[in-house]
């Protein structure tokens, strides 16, 4: 039976090493596991849901086009560090629902830690409490602060209608010096419904009469009636309240209806994008219109980025474009002012705090008061020969 026993030692000792084996590469495992997690864990993603199309294009497309720039500059600096920041864009297409349904996706399945957009205040309404309510940080361009209420995972990067208009009304009432002002605004919009009240407040304030307040639909083009009216109001001062494109359709039927070329055109801050000019052409001439950047740079920053992006692109920057290379610089110093492997409400935190971040808008500044109201000072524009420039 000796042959029977030695088979039941070495059987015996081979359970024992395969064992000790088994041990060894559960062990490995776990430890290759913890590298891993921990690996995972330094991955930040940064979520981008604005408006590539339809009605908003305007603002997202050069929006997305500086973040991917500032982006890819600060990746190449190292900014990060250690921490893999990688950057997931999505275009909502102008739509309410569809913002809401991917800022839902970012937070949910990708786990990004914070959210760029949506862009207008309408879709920033609708998708700020779904943002709240999955504790994810949002940071839109919406210029209504009522879109702050919904809760502190809400950022924007846009001043107050108050802020902005009243230093464009103060300029038309001490330089332009109009005796009229006729004004024309979106009514599905509250952000664009509030800047005209600011301007058309802080004007009458000024003395210049009210002779006309007409709303339209973002959808309207067909705008006969209301140029008539325009033209019969003998306004010397007209006020578009609206999406680049459309306010540049009613400057042209107006013009064809008759309004002559000294009235003074005014805007708001989508009449300083390209569509604008492009869609209006000599008609829109001497519109003056608040923006947040200047073309030529308020800092040596703002001149590196009007060089990197106009030669990345093949077209200078616009206002917009100054606003979303300036969002995403202010959301990698929340990043990592957040720390190493930071939370959604590490980083929200982060944000609440920043204060006199260099940006390339405004006056070169960016901060954020208590109540998450930035400020950085607006610069008044107009256009000469084509160009944004300071009057």
């Amino acid at each position: 039976m000796k042959c029977k026993g030695d088979f039941s030692t070495k059987g015996i000792d081979m359970k024992h090493k395969l064992h000790r084996l088994l041990s060894r590469l559960a062990i490995a495992s776990a430890l290759a596991t913890g590298v891993a997690g921990t690996a995972l864990a330094q991955e930040v993603k940064i979520g981008v849901v604005l408006s590539n199309t339809g009605t908003f294009a305007f603002v997202g497309a050069p929006v997305i086009n500086a973040i991917k720039l500032a982006y890819e500059e600060l990746i190449a600096a190292n900014y990060f560090g250690n921490t893999k920041v990688t950057l997931l864009v999505e275009d909502n297409r102008s739509d309410r629902a569809e913002a809401i349904t991917l800022i839902n996706r970012m937070a949910t399945r990708d786990q990004v830690s914070i959210i760029i957009g949506p862009v207008s205040t309408g879709e920033a309404m609708a998708a700020a409490p779904v943002a709240v309510d999955l504790k994810v940080p949002l940071f839109t361009t919406a210029t209504s602060p009522d879109v702050l209420k919904a809760g502190p995972w809400i950022f924007k990067s846009t001043e107050t209608a108050e802020q902005f208009m009243q230093p464009l009304g103060n300029y038309v009432v001490q330089k332009a010096k109009p005796k009229s002002c006729f004004y024309v605004f979106i009514r599905d919009n509250e952000g664009y419904v509030r800047q005209k009240n600011v301007l058309r407040d802080t004007i009458a304030a000024g003395g210049i009469a009210t002779v006309g307040d007409e709303s339209i639909l973002a959808a309207d083009s067909d705008f006969t009636a209301l140029a008539t009216k325009m033209v019969s109001s003998k306004a010397d001062c007209v006020y578009v309240g609206t999406p680049p494109e459309q306010g540049a359709n009613i400057v042209l039927q107006a013009r064809q209806a008759g309004l002559p070329a000294s009235t003074l055109l005014v805007g708001n801050t989508g009449m300083g994008s390209d569509r604008y000019l492009k869609a209006g052409g000599k008609a829109v001439e001497g519109t003056v219109f608040p923006a947040e950047f200047v073309p030529t740079g308020v800092n040596e920053m703002g001149r590196k980025f009007i060089t990197a992006y106009t030669k990345k692109y093949n077209m200078a920057p616009d206002s917009w474009a100054g606003v979303g290379y300036s969002m995403m610089l202010i959301t990698a110093n929340a990043i990592k002012t957040a720390g190493p492997n930071p939370s959604r409400d590490a980083v929200r935190a982060a944000m609440a705090k920043t204060n006199k971040l260099p940006v390339v808008i405004g006056q070169g500044t960016f901060t954020l008061d208590n109540d998450r109201i930035p400020s950085f000072g607006a610069a008044v524009l107009t256009i000469k020969d084509g160009k944004f420039v300071q009057p």
